[in-house]
């Protein structure tokens, strides 16, 4: 299993079990479109899926909340045309996760669609399309931060100025800047 090596580090102990249970579900259930792709792959968003989940444990975020974040982790590169900048493909990995959640036994998380759907825009466009929703709960836009901060602290797979700290949302995940070249690091080994 990826990542196996770094799962009894303390940082990720708490959410071993959780992790290797969605990452599972990524390897037998996502297709990825652009399979080609050096830099938007099935191991970037398993970063992003531990990075998120350790987020979201060190806030205290509920079972549900997590289960949110872990299905956003692990379809949100799924329909990249490129490994570019691709606007959009935010809304069509939104599109195939509410196209075949219901193949499996996960159900429709409408949180879950708008992060995924729109980690791809500017927060302004993100977060008011969050605001415009009814339906969705305050804990959306958090939800949103937190998947924003766990997808940019892999941005060091593009280079070692990859990230701009200053863009990071929470707290928790300023902490985690060092721990994200570590876990970049050992992801190669």
């Amino acid at each position: 299993m990826f990542l196996e090596n770094i799962l009894d580090n303390p940082t990720c102990q708490p959410v071993a079990e959780r992790y290797k249970k969605w990452y599972e579900f990524m390897e037998k259930n996502v297709e990825f479109s652009f399979i080609d792709s050096e830099m938007h792959t099935k191991h970037h968003c398993a970063r992003v899926l531990l990075l998120a989940l350790i987020i979201a444990h060190q806030i205290g975020l509920s079972d549900e909340e997590m289960n949110s974040l872990s299905m956003a982790a692990v379809f949100h590169d799924s329909r990249r045309l490129d490994d570019w900048l691709d606007t959009g493909h935010g809304k069509r990995a939104a599109e195939y996760y509410k196209e075949s959640y219901s193949k499996y036994d996960i159900s429709f998380d409408e949180r879950t669609y708008y992060v995924m759907a729109y980690h791809d825009r500017d927060d302004v466009l993100g977060l008011s399309e969050i605001k415009k929703s009814p339906a969705l709960s305050q804990n959306c836009i958090l939800l949103y931060k937190i998947f924003k901060d766990s997808d940019g602290l892999d941005r060091f797979r593009l280079g070692p100025d990859g990230l701009d700290v200053n863009m990071l949302r929470t707290k928790e995940a300023s902490k985690l800047v060092d721990f994200a070249k570590y876990l970049l690091k050992k992801s190669s080994e």
